[in-house]
């Protein structure tokens, strides 16, 4: 983590964002519980903290933008339109390999 978090405050935030599971309802019906990999609670204070400040971080060094608002992110590249593909290249780049 980039924050310098160490002990047991550490230990805290890693069980805020272990063993995590997720259902869906629709309709009237729920799915099977499932157990998530990755991700932070959608809607919390400490998501957009745990989250988004390393992805803005990394997507920085990709030259990627990113329009962020509480726990939302849109990634983009700004480029010619003679440039598009050298530009997708980079996108995708960064998105498959983070």
């Amino acid at each position: 983590m980039s924050f310098g978090v160490k002990g047991q405050a550490l230990a805290w935030l890693g069980s805020f964002v272990m063993d995590r599971t997720q259902v869906v309802a629709f309709g009237g019906n729920k799915s099977t519980s499932r157990r998530l990999l990755c991700g932070v609670p959608q809607g919390s204070v400490l998501g957009p903290l745990l989250f988004a400040a390393d992805v803005i971080r990394i997507a920085a060094k990709h030259e990627v933008c990113i329009h962020a608002y509480a726990d939302d992110l849109q990634t983009y590249i700004s480029c010619a339109a003679s440039d598009q593909i050298t530009a997708t290249s980079r996108l995708l780049t960064y998105v498959f390999r983070h």
